[in-house]
């Protein structure tokens, strides 16, 4: 699994790394090509929310992968660009951090967090209710409460 895990993560930093580099030689302004490397960076987190919240699976170790994943991606992501990384991949944290909530968070914390949309909120609940073998009952109240 390890394995599988660690060659996503370097599929997207091979896929980075010839994304800067087709832009460093496409005669691009230094100003402009800090922009487009930034705005690579926000798609990649939003393309790992978007990942993240179709899981049907997965168990405790899983998500403690998805952390560890995240963290080798940023190291990765430092050597491409020159701003900081980290907070541009905040939000894939805050969505991976949201795994370890208590049932009765769901609500409040979906609230408090408008930059995830609708379907990356139910694919997380239902992954939590999943794993936790919440009844079907349960998980749609909880839905409910969100809509």
């Amino acid at each position: 699994m390890v394995h599988y895990v660690l060659r996503y993560v370097d599929l997207l930093l091979g896929e980075f790394k010839h994304y800067k580099m087709r832009i460093a030689h496409g005669g691009i302004q230094k100003e402009v090509q800090d922009l487009l490397l930034e705005y690579g960076l926000e798609n990649v987190a939003e393309t790992l929310i978007e990942c993240l919240s179709r899981v049907k699976r997965c168990t405790d170790e899983g998500r403690a992968l998805m952390s560890l994943d995240l963290q080798v991606l940023i190291n990765g992501l430092k050597h491409f660009v020159s701003i900081d990384v980290k907070p541009k991949m905040q939000i894939v944290e805050t969505f991976i951090k949201a795994y370890y909530l208590p049932e009765t968070e769901y609500v409040h914390w979906s609230r408090a967090h408008q930059e995830y949309n609708k379907s990356q909120i139910v694919g997380l609940i239902n992954l939590v209710a999943t794993m936790k073998g919440r009844k079907r009952k349960t998980r749609l109240e909880v839905l409910e409460k969100i809509e």
